[in-house]
């Protein structure tokens, strides 16, 4: 008896895990003889969530991000990610690797969506490389269509990732 009531407790407490933000990825890839040499990020929140945060972005309420309160965006909600690794696991040879520190990030506000910015210049050869978009604790879901990609000098391969307890993507570049 005791069993069941810790499985039903455990089974009801992960009902209540789910994603609060969703973020569709729109990434724009160069790879130069099989070497990925620039990733360019466009990141862009559901609608709910931005609609939360242009209130406490959006100092003046001008409807834009202006330099000011990009850097206030930048080292009060991007920069955190980095303990999440910006919810991006690049594997090399199938082992984990950091994710590149982020260059040039620029907030915008477009449809009423809060847009992240950002480039990484990684150096990966494709042969190897691959990457994994997710949230291993599910607060955040990370979306990626192979729509969503523009990519020069090779093709996108895009995978279903479902590892039991949180549902992600990955990118192959082949």
């Amino acid at each position: 008896m005791i069993k069941f009531i810790v499985f039903i407790i455990s089974v009801t407490h992960t009902l209540y895990a789910h994603p609060h933000t969703f973020i569709e990825i729109y990434p724009t890839i160069t790879v130069k003889n099989k070497i990925i040499e620039n990733i360019k990020f466009k990141w862009q929140l559901d609608e709910m969530t931005s609609s939360m945060l242009i209130m406490e972005f959006d100092n003046n309420s001008d409807g834009k991000i202006d330099d000011e309160e990009n850097r206030y965006v930048f080292e009060n909600y991007f920069l955190t990610l980095k303990d999440y690794n910006y919810y991006t696991d690049v594997l090399i040879d199938n082992k984990v690797q950091f994710f590149p520190t982020p260059r040039n990030f620029k907030t915008s506000i477009e449809n009423n969506r809060i847009c992240y910015y950002f480039e990484i210049n990684p150096q990966y050869n494709i042969k190897n490389t691959k990457f994994d978009f997710g949230d291993t604790d599910f607060f955040v879901a990370m979306i990626l269509k192979k729509e969503f990609i523009t990519i020069t000098g090779a093709t996108p391969k895009v995978s279903d990732l479902d590892n039991d307890f949180y549902f992600g993507y990955r990118l192959e570049i082949k």
